[in-house]
């Protein structure tokens, strides 16, 4: 098992705030690669896709495709 450094309330704190500042950069970052994500060009799907659910075998296609 591990052993961890014992410290003082205040070294805790300050080892505390720093890391609580990467997690809001680190959190930061993320909703901007997710914004990046959600901006990339859509296609069209080409293949058909089957799916088993309770209602039966749905697809990725468009109802209006099937008429």
């Amino acid at each position: 098992m591990r052993e961890h450094k014992v410290g003082t309330r205040e070294e805790w704190l300050a080892a505390r705030t720093a890391l609580l500042a990467e997690e809001k950069e680190f959190t930061r970052r993320s909703d901007e690669l997710a914004l990046k994500r959600q901006a990339l060009p859509w296609v069209p799907i080409e293949k058909d896709y089957c799916f088993e659910t309770e209602d039966g075998t749905k697809t990725l296609r468009r109802h209006d495709e099937y008429e």
